[in-house]
């Protein structure tokens, strides 16, 4: 029988960590799921510790290894492969509530006749019970774009997805990089899709050293073209006015730093006239961040 939800795990030399979200889903009060594990070329020994996971039989889980490329081609491989009706992206450093799939279903059944909406949203907490960010002053249908990036809401969130509209808005992907920001696909489904909002917490998160969102800055500065299409789609109009002009700025300096005229640039942006005012700052930071990381 098809299950509702796929867990996507994208992950690479996390396989030591695998082990606690194998037991958190063995502990789901619904098992109404598929755990997809999309190895990312791991060296470490992350194939023999799922294989061990699958020769158990105690979960539904279907294994992918693929050269490594980043969390984002990752993501893309899996959803090749997906069947479900639903999918949510599971990081090899977070876990779930016990009772996260079952709230899922149940949002998913008590909204399924909405139209436009891409997914559900809920909130995330630390280890220690400490909420990310704020939860939503309301429940309900919410636009990623006019919430999340303009200040409403904030902090990390666990969002589940309509698998068939995932497919339709996967990550770009540019040779020789290896990140870009999870968000470049929300804000490209907010043009045309709502999401629904539940102040209801499924997903745990702490950070791991080494990992993502440890390495951000780093991750984005030899990533440029993916970073430049971030900031590029956070200048759009309806946008936190404040977002707009630091994305704006960066955008710039990320475009000196691949060596982008400033026309082309001009001609590419949501903003023209904000990427024309933010030039000659951003040749300023670059010339800086050149020298400060070896760029």
């Amino acid at each position: 029988m098809e299950k509702l939800l796929t867990i996507l795990t994208p992950t690479y030399n996390r396989g030591k960590y695998l082990e606690d979200i194998f037991k958190v889903l063995q502990q789901q009060t619904n098992q109404n799921f598929e755990w997809m594990i999309v190895d990312d070329g791991s060296t470490d020994d992350t194939k023999e510790i799922v294989e061990s996971f699958i020769e158990s039989n105690k979960l539904r889980i279907r294994y992918f290894c693929k050269e490594n490329g980043g969390k984002h081609t990752a993501v893309n491989y899996g959803l090749k492969y997906i069947s479900t009706k639903l999918t949510v992206i599971l990081d090899s450093d977070d876990t779930f509530t016990n009772d996260a799939v079952e709230v899922i279903e149940k949002t998913y059944s008590e909204n399924k006749n909405e139209k436009n909406i891409c997914g559900f949203t809920f909130l995330r907490q630390r280890k220690n019970g400490e909420l990310f960010g704020k939860a939503f002053p309301r429940e309900g249908r919410y636009n990623f774009s006019e919430w999340r990036l303009s200040k409403i809401s904030t902090g990390e969130r666990c969002d589940v997805f309509y698998s068939e509209i995932m497919k339709q808005y996967p990550f770009s992907e540019y040779e020789g990089e290896k990140y870009i920001g999870e968000s470049t696909m929300m804000i490209k489904m907010s043009y045309k899709y709502d999401m629904i909002g539940k102040n209801i917490v499924i997903g745990i998160s702490d950070y791991l050293e080494g990992g993502l969102t440890d390495s951000n800055r780093m991750l984005r500065l030899h990533s440029l073209l993916g970073s430049i299409e971030y900031c590029n789609l956070c200048m759009m109009p309806g946008i936190y006015w404040r977002r707009r002009l630091k994305s704006a700025l960066l955008y710039d300096t990320y475009g000196f730093l691949k060596n982008i005229g400033p026309r082309k640039l001009i001609n590419d942006s949501n903003a023209p006239l904000l990427t024309t005012i933010f030039y000659p700052i951003s040749i300023i930071i670059g010339r800086y961040w050149k020298n400060k990381y070896k760029l």
